[in-house]
């Protein structure tokens, strides 16, 4: 703690005595001197003036201490060494104990004269020139009630100011708080309901991918069980209706000689054999596909198929009718073999080859 004296006897005193009684604590009392400017000379290094008043005709390095005639033509050592006290330092350093203990006296120096010694007063003199005066004196003292009231007054209004200012920033706080708190909440609603929404869209998602998985498992039942009904049937066709119909045209062309074994019908027996033809070409280029179907959407073609080694394998040819097109035997699943015949023969291979 720095304590500031007006009267030097006071302070002298205290420095004298080296402590201070306070509330019956005992602390040590020790000189404060501000640090005062202390003037060094640029040119001498000395202490006191300036280069304007130096009466040196040489100048001294603030470095290394050499007094040299020019400094600009000066090489200097660069080893610090004080023109004062000639220790390790700088000229112009202030911790120089040369350079403090000028200070502190110049210091000392101003505090006196900045605080005179109080004069003296001779008390007989006043007391001889003493002149009574009833306006010299104050007013009796207030009643003991409103002595009370501006005690309690003086002492609890400087006490309740700063306590109700206190409490007026204490409330807007709260306010601003309960601001906050508000806006909090109303972002909270958002995300919950945000949140919700998610949720209900996640659930509508995963119905519709367990519907979806539904429908694919009963789909492909659905098409297990055309591929067997296609298979049924595509074997009714090869194995019964091919072989009756080849037994009826037999049948029809037996009826159609006579006992000599002379045709009767040549129509009839034109016709049979372009049926016979005809049933064994379906057989041989289509294998078991429903002709129906193709003839439909492929009248202009040559059919051309071939049977894999299973339901879902299997080649198919389609060549248009202008073109002159004949197959080549082949009994390999999944590949069928034709020459497309122009001015050169060309062999199609159809191949049918599952990963």
């Amino acid at each position: 703690v720095k304590l500031e004296l007006t009267c030097p006897n006071v302070r002298d005193k205290l420095l004298n005595d080296r402590r201070i009684l306070i509330n019956h604590i005992s602390y040590v009392v020790a000189e404060f001197l501000a640090p005062a400017h202390v003037l060094i000379c640029s040119k001498c290094m000395a202490l006191g003036h300036f280069q304007k008043q130096c009466s040196q005709t040489k100048e001294t390095c603030r470095t290394c201490s050499e007094v040299v005639d020019n400094m600009k033509n000066h090489i200097c050592s660069k080893i610090e060494k004080c023109t004062h006290c000639q220790l390790n330092h700088k000229s112009t350093s202030l911790k120089c104990p040369v350079v403090k203990a000028y200070r502190a006296e110049l210091t000392r120096k101003l505090l006196h004269l900045n605080n005179p010694p109080a004069a003296t007063v001779d008390i007989n003199n006043i007391m001889q020139n003493y002149v009574y005066k009833s306006s010299n004196f104050s007013l009796p003292p207030v009643s003991y009630a409103s002595a009370i009231n501006s005690t309690i007054n003086s002492t609890i209004n400087p006490i309740i100011n700063p306590m109700m200012k206190k409490l007026d920033e204490l409330m807007n706080t709260m306010s601003e708080m309960k601001n906050q708190l508000a806006s909090f909440e109303v972002k909270q609603n958002t995300i919950e309901q945000f949140i919700i929404a998610k949720q209900e869209g996640d659930d509508l998602i995963k119905q519709n991918l367990d519907a979806l998985a539904k429908n694919q498992f009963d789909m492909k039942k659905d098409v297990i069980h055309h591929g067997l009904f296609i298979d049924r049937h595509e074997n009714v066709f090869t194995n019964l209706f091919l072989p009756m119909f080849q037994d009826f045209f037999t049948f029809i062309s037996s009826l159609n000689k006579d006992k000599k074994g002379s045709i009767l019908d040549t129509d009839l027996k034109d016709k049979i054999e372009c049926y016979i033809i005809k049933m064994n070409k379906v057989k041989e280029e289509t294998g078991p596909l429903d002709l129906s179907f193709f003839d439909k959407i492929c009248h202009d073609f040559h059919i051309f198929a071939q049977k894999g080694e299973n339901k879902n394998g299997g080649v198919l040819m389609l060549v248009k009718n202008f073109v002159k097109v004949s197959r080549i035997e082949c009994k390999l699943p999944n590949v069928c073999v034709v020459d497309v015949k122009g001015v050169e023969v060309v062999r199609l291979l159809g191949v049918y080859a599952p990963t």
